[in-house]
């Protein structure tokens, strides 16, 4: 199963490798050219697959291990993002948003068939000094 939130983060990285080591205008327009080429291709996928592609860039910045939602997730959108990390092969999430109401939001997980598991650390930010990250608490579900 194609997961494209993986393929566009890799072909994004790609092209920012290229466009650091392009020595000239041309090799560093080709490497902005595919780097936009993978972003496009992401924003026609549309709202949902966008809200999750910025969750899984950020999660993968942040060096966690898998997708971390740390924003809020509005309710209607709770089955379609659902649905769509199926389609692309997302097994499992983490939910850190610290939200007065992100154990609704937890709730409407369940209902939508993801399995409550464990409480994990994840990784927020870097910290200050860009040491190391910034840690806070996450519920892990399970897309069953």
């Amino acid at each position: 199963m194609t997961n494209i939130f993986e393929e566009t983060y890799t072909a994004m990285e790609a092209a920012k490798k290229a466009y650091a080591k392009a020595t000239t205008d041309e090799g560093r327009n080709k490497a902005e050219a595919a780097y936009d080429k993978a972003k496009d291709r992401m924003a026609e996928k549309g709202d949902i697959a966008w809200n999750i592609w910025r969750a899984y860039e950020h999660s993968r910045e942040n060096e966690n291990e898998i997708l971390n939602f740390d924003d809020i997730i509005w309710d209607r959108d709770v089955e379609a993002l659902t649905a769509c990390m199926r389609e692309n092969g997302i097994k499992a999430f983490t939910y850190s948003c610290r939200a007065t109401d992100a154990v609704e939001t937890l709730w409407l997980f369940k209902e939508a068939g993801c399995t409550i598991g464990e409480m994990v650390e994840v990784n927020l930010r870097k910290d200050l000094w860009g040491k190391g990250y910034e840690k806070g608490h996450a519920f892990k579900m399970s897309l069953n």
